[in-house]
């Protein structure tokens, strides 16, 4: 206990903690509404999609003008949808990115020195570092979707439980957590060294055993989670939830810089 709690700062800690809140906080509000808007211009395109295979056997030589102009507005109104889902998807994407690059960098730097020093050299750094995690982010996260379809259709609607699927998840949610650890590394080291000095660092993996305190953390935020919303899926429980896994979180990444800076 003396060693987790070692070099505890009550008021970087509530500081920390605060930002972790807000961050959640801005993540859920903008999820929850890019999200309901994705959702939107998907089922429009899909019905789209269902006018359009009327005009299978379609030819536009011997169509009438009124069967051209239906056809044309259809595909007119597929493409305008396309092209705002993907202006959708990218806004969501940037102002996830500078959501997470602001506040984060903010928190990291506080946990480090107890307040911003040098922020503007940080914040730039950090930056840098975020734009290759949220790359890596978006394969993970499109594997993670792909394979958890597969995985429920088979087990919700023919009662068949897949492996395949349900390892590759697995994997993928050991990978989804080394990454953030060893960004985690990567957010302390460039406080004091450089972006190359930072990478070499982290990669001798020194403390191992970190990471298997990261992966308990992040199992028991996902508990927190899972049962919070079977027990109830209000307003008020998902906030208790974001709370109890930001105290976790929190603690854990000042815990981290102790240990490596010790």
């Amino acid at each position: 206990m003396k060693t987790l709690l070692k070099n505890f700062n009550k008021a970087t800690y509530f500081k920390a903690l605060g930002l972790e809140l807000l961050f959640l906080l801005i993540f859920f509000l903008i999820s929850k509404f890019f999200i309901s808007k994705i959702y939107s211009l998907i089922v429009i395109i899909q019905s789209m999609q269902q006018n359009i295979g009327q005009f299978e056997n379609f030819d536009i030589d011997s169509a009438e003008l009124s069967e051209i102009l239906e056809f044309r507005e259809i595909v007119s109104q597929v493409s305008s949808s396309l092209n705002q889902l993907i202006l959708t998807l990218i806004i969501f994407a940037v102002l996830i990115y500078l959501t997470y690059t602001i506040i984060k960098s903010a928190q990291w730097n506080i946990i480090q020195n107890n307040k911003l020093t040098n922020f503007k050299k940080y914040f730039l750094k950090f930056s840098m570092l975020s734009i290759f995690l949220h790359v890596i982010l978006a394969v993970l996260i499109f594997n993670i979707l792909k394979y958890s379809r597969t995985f429920l259709i088979s087990y919700i609607f023919e009662g068949n439980f897949t492996y395949a699927p349900f390892v590759r998840l697995i994997i993928i949610g050991l990978i989804l957590i080394f990454v953030f650890y060893l960004f985690f590394i990567l957010y302390i080291k460039i406080n004091k060294l450089s972006l190359s000095q930072s990478f070499k660092e982290a990669f001798k993996f020194k403390k191992f055993h970190l990471f298997f305190i990261f992966i308990l953390i992040s199992i028991m935020s996902a508990l927190i989670v899972r049962y919070g919303l079977i027990l109830s899926s209000s307003v008020i429980s998902i906030s208790i939830q974001g709370i109890l896994v930001a105290f976790l979180i929190t603690w854990y990444k000042i815990f981290l810089n102790n240990q490596l800076e010790a």
